[in-house]
């Protein structure tokens, strides 16, 4: 939706306007909606989230964060979200390629750079299927590439 648009913004009597649907958003909106919703998954299972929309020269890293469990490993999270509505679930992982691989590789080569202190790092993605607007259907790719795979 565009910055512009009518249904964004406030209501004529000054408040604020509701929450555009998930149909109407633009897919950079939906994307960051699935990235806030990740967020929520790694927070509730007890994950620390040290950066969001970590950017270096090679790109730009969704989540890193810090499972409790293995908190010596920093973990690279890339989301992927797409719209599911009438049946029609696809697999958002599979938009991870080896070309955004190979980035974000780069960019934690980069982050080690920037925090000496990190000795092991990991590469998770997260996919959500929206299914509407109550929810969606989140897979949690554990290790899902390395850093020479």
């Amino acid at each position: 939706m565009r910055a512009d648009d009518p249904r964004r913004g406030e209501t004529g009597e000054g408040r604020p306007a509701r929450p555009c649907s998930v149909r109407d958003m633009t897919p950079q909106e939906l994307g960051a909606r699935g990235e806030e919703m990740a967020a929520n998954y790694l927070e509730r299972k007890g994950w620390e989230l040290l950066e969001r929309n970590w950017r270096c020269g090679f790109g730009e890293v969704d989540i890193i964060a810090r499972e409790e469990e293995f908190s010596d490993t920093v973990v690279l999270v890339e989301v992927k979200t797409r719209l599911a509505l009438g049946g029609r679930e696809g697999m958002p992982e599979l938009a991870v390629d080896e070309a955004k691989r190979e980035r974000y590789r780069m960019c934690a080569l980069a982050y080690l750079m920037q925090h000496g202190e990190v000795r092991s790092i990991r590469f998770d993605v997260i996919a959500l299927n929206v299914m509407g607007e109550g929810g969606a259907r989140l897979r949690h790719l554990f290790g899902a590439y390395s850093m020479d795979s």
